[in-house]
């Protein structure tokens, strides 16, 4: 690639003390070519690690156009289309309404979401940074694509249902859900439980599906004959847990994906580093690290 030439060109004529014109021509091109974010970086990484882009997108040329498969016991949910195209994408949403959308589960419409999307970790997300997923958004070409409606087992397919799962939630969560907390003491427990929602697959399940703490990452075992699947305990829980990691050790994990000791990532989690956490700063990769070392289970 050209980018990796010119770098390497600019390493060998270290030495030579020849390297100021290569430095100079180096930044010129990584403004052109290789930030391909230039106009609206923070909303590109936000909308990263919120997920918006890995379950949005499910070809990287029609990035947010929908049509990503998420398998469940009680069915295939498949996301729908959120580029800026008016007829399949959210091209005609306003601000409020992408805003009622992220923090409170509806549509313009006021129908409710499948909790697949996870508005509820997003309740505390700040509106500022909302807004720059939705530029971020509407700054990029519209995908002109039609997805599939979820393919979901009775009764989950009534999507009137899910009035009763909202209410049933609100009062099984009560204080424990993250609406209810006050304001958060770090940009790492910001980015774990409301942007990076890292609780909803980390966070035990109860009763239909609802998550009881919304601070509790002490993971969870499927028991369900449709899945033999077991996410995790990534509190600081030395036995069951991250708790022998170091802060460096998670900082690594969520830059590349390899454990400390020396093994990958599962897939599920592998999309999440490559389309979300690796995108972070290292001081904002620090600071989570910090949060989950001190999050007992």
């Amino acid at each position: 690639m050209l980018w990796e030439k010119l770098v390497a060109l600019v390493i060998k004529n270290l030495e030579k003390r020849k390297i100021k014109k290569f430095i100079i021509l180096y930044f010129i091109l990584s403004l052109f070519f290789f930030n391909d974010a230039v106009s609206n970086e923070s909303g590109k990484v936000l909308s990263f690690v919120a997920g918006c882009y890995g379950c949005h997108t499910s070809n990287p040329n029609q990035p947010f156009g929908g049509g990503y498969e998420v398998k469940t016991k009680y069915g295939t949910f498949i996301s729908p289309n959120i580029s800026k195209d008016e007829l399949n994408g959210i091209g005609n949403w306003g601000k409020e309404q992408f805003i009622k959308a992220i923090k409170e589960g509806l549509s313009p419409k006021n129908k409710p979401y499948y909790p697949v999307f996870p508005y509820n970790w997003y309740t505390k997300m700040k509106e500022s940074d909302i807004l720059e997923i939705y530029d971020y958004i509407f700054s990029l070409p519209a995908v002109k694509k039609n997805n599939a409606n979820h393919d979901l087992i009775f009764p989950y397919n009534i999507r009137e249902s899910l009035w009763f799962w909202r209410l049933a939630n609100k009062i099984i969560t009560n204080k424990n859900n993250i609406e209810y907390n006050s304001k958060y003491n770090s940009r790492g427990e910001y980015l774990v439980n409301s942007v990076g929602h890292c609780g909803a697959c980390h966070a035990p399940l109860t009763f239909l599906s609802i998550i009881k703490d919304y601070k509790n990452l002490g993971g969870r075992k499927e028991t369900s004959k449709f899945s033999n699947d077991s996410i995790p305990n990534i509190s600081n829980d030395i036995n069951e847990g991250i708790g022998l990691w170091t802060e460096s050790d998670i900082v690594f994990f969520l830059q590349t994906g390899i454990k400390p000791n020396g093994d990958f990532v599962e897939e599920d989690m592998a999309l999440i580093i490559d389309h979300g956490t690796k995108y972070l700063k290292q001081d904002e990769l620090q600071d989570i690290a910090r949060y989950l070392l001190k999050i007992k289970k």
